[in-house]
Order: C-alpha cells, then structure tokens, then sequence
C-alpha cells in the first residue's frame, strides 16, 4: 500500500506535480486507513513539504533524485515496519519519521 505512493511518484516523474498527488492520496488514505493513519498522515507530511519547498521553484535533477531517495526511505521504513512488524515496530518507525521530519527544516 505504501510502496504504491512511491511507485506513483517515480511514474508521475517526480516532480512538483507527483508529489502534489501523493500528498493528496496519502491525506485521503488517512481517512480510509484509519488503522495506518498516523503513517500516511507522516507521507502526506513529506510530500507537502516538497511542494511547499519546489511549487514555482528552480528543481535540478540532481535535486529531484536526493528528495525522492529521503521520501522513499520514509515510505519504505513505514512500509516494513506495516508489512512485518509488531505495534513496537511501528511505533518505532513513525517515531523515526516524525524525528527525521521535525529534523528537516521546512523550506
């Protein structure tokens, strides 16, 4: 479920755009997701923040491609830790991502 979020952003280019439309889905998720929320709420966090950031802004390639690799680390940590872990797993990996978030400074 979550790896979907990052395969949409990879086909959809990864630019402003693609992260506009996982923003938008992970914060629909949350609702249809409750049981996941916190997580998607997490995503939709990350990917509105590149939007903020980059939204009619100069985005080098070279940008792009270090941006998609912090989400996908997000994304895939939140995803193992759903797929295969226990509740203290998944606490763990939302505490994570809340830290590297709260970590980044907000463009």
């Amino acid at each position: 479920m979550f790896d979907t979020l990052l395969k949409n952003l990879d086909e959809q280019g990864r630019g402003v755009r693609a992260y506009d439309a996982c923003a938008r889905t992970a914060r629909n998720n949350t609702v249809a997701h409750p049981d996941k929320a916190a997580a998607f709420l997490l995503i939709a966090i990350a990917a509105q923040r590149f939007v903020d950031a980059y939204d009619d802004q100069p985005l080098t390639v070279e940008k792009a491609g270090e941006e998609f690799d912090q989400i996908g680390s997000l994304i895939t940590l939140l995803g193992d830790a759903y797929a295969t872990g226990s509740a203290e797993q998944r606490i763990a990996a939302l505490n994570t991502v809340a830290a590297r978030l709260a970590a980044t400074p907000k463009a």
